[in-house]
């Protein structure tokens, strides 16, 4: 973990997730790498204008926020060019836009060593 969190020093990365454990652990995780967090944010509407006016180095972003969607915040950061990837407690994989079909997806529960190393490729 050592080498992928020292990719991530510097690094601002939106966070997304509706449970406020697993944003924390999130959060701690890629903090205790050298990020700065922006959120976390548990709701669509309250991301979407951080995602599109917010400087931001990648996003981790949950797949359900409280029953929506979060692809809305993925357009915008796509758009952006600003690169991302899912997190998922669920089996809504299938339910990705054929625009997201190759964007890394992190099953919750998840180790944060892994969550790191996906970081560290997605977002150098």
């Amino acid at each position: 973990m050592a080498a992928d969190a020292a990719v991530l020093r510097g690094l601002r990365v939106l966070v997304v997730e509706d449970s406020l454990l697993v944003a924390e652990v999130i959060a701690d995780t890629l903090e205790s790498c050298g990020c700065t967090v922006v959120g976390p944010i548990g709701r669509l509407e309250r991301a979407m204008p951080v995602a599109r006016e917010e400087a931001l180095s990648g996003a981790v972003l949950d797949v359900n926020l409280a029953g929506e969607p979060c692809f809305p915040i993925a357009w915008i950061l796509a758009e952006r060019g600003v690169p991302f990837l899912f997190l998922t407690g669920y089996g809504d994989i299938d339910a990705l836009p054929p625009e997201f079909t190759t964007t890394p997806v992190m099953r919750k529960p998840f180790v944060p060593d892994k969550l790191v190393g996906l970081v560290s490729e997605r977002f150098r």
